[in-house]
């Protein structure tokens, strides 16, 4: 009966407090360790003590390193590197970087680029939308294509908003020439470019010396409108980048 009357009076407090605390009398959350075993009996540890803490709150939140988390996952990495092992290694078409906000610390995911391919018959256009979701204000706009003799067409711009600036063009050993129509008074685009690539050689596929020809222009800040100027069907391959 004595052993029964002490296993409950031992409960009491746990159950009172719906806290647990190991290695630390003075739990600040649901779940409190205190790996060094250094925290004070009353009141909140102090920054020293809470480094080597680990905590899990009411609201779910964990804290590493920081006894009152504000995130989901809130670590003081103490100005030291994070390691994470053995992560699956992939290179997407479209894929995110992890950036931290120096001002709140808060780690978010940010598009680093984002890619789509369209087939575009000989004398017509197609426009391509990038999702709001990439949200890259400025960066890198890349026209990429082949042809049947096995052959690339690389052409880059940079573009802030509705301006598109050319940068430079190859296809193979070809170089693009580039030129650039006057923009409408009335219009709300970008400039209209087009690029050619004189000399390129005859393919099986019906591709003559126009075959990479194309023009290209933003219709708004997150379309853009391409078209083929060249003799076949091609499919282009647009990419948008953070610079």
């Amino acid at each position: 009966m004595r052993k029964t009357i002490l296993f409950y009076c031992l409960c009491l407090p746990m159950l009172y407090f719906s806290q647990v605390g190991i290695g630390t009398t003075n739990p600040q959350a649901v779940l409190h360790v205190d790996g060094a075993k250094d925290n004070a009996v009353t009141g909140a540890p102090t920054a020293a003590q809470e480094a080597n803490d680990f905590v899990v709150t009411a609201a779910g939140n964990v804290g590493i390193g920081n006894a009152s988390p504000q995130r989901s996952l809130d670590v003081d990495a103490k100005n030291q590197s994070l390691r994470i092992r053995n992560l699956i290694r992939q290179v997407p078409s479209s894929f995110d970087i992890l950036t931290r906000d120096l001002a709140t610390s808060d780690v978010v995911a940010t598009s680093y680029s984002y890619t789509e391919a369209v087939t575009v018959a000989a004398g017509a256009s197609a426009t391509v939308t990038v999702p709001s979701t990439v949200n890259i204000a400025t960066g890198l706009f890349i026209v990429k294509s082949t042809n049947g003799c096995a052959r690339a067409m690389i052409t880059t711009f940079v573009y802030n908003g509705l301006s598109l600036g050319y940068v430079s063009g190859v296809a193979r050993d070809k170089i693009g020439n580039p030129t650039i129509a006057p923009i409408a008074p009335s219009a709300n685009t970008s400039g209209t470019w087009s690029v050619v690539f004189p000399n390129v050689t005859n393919c099986a596929d019906g591709g003559t010396g126009t075959q990479f020809d194309f023009t290209v222009m933003k219709a708004t800040t997150d379309s853009y409108t391409i078209t083929n100027n060249g003799n076949v069907s091609k499919t282009y391959q647009l990419t948008v980048s953070r610079l």
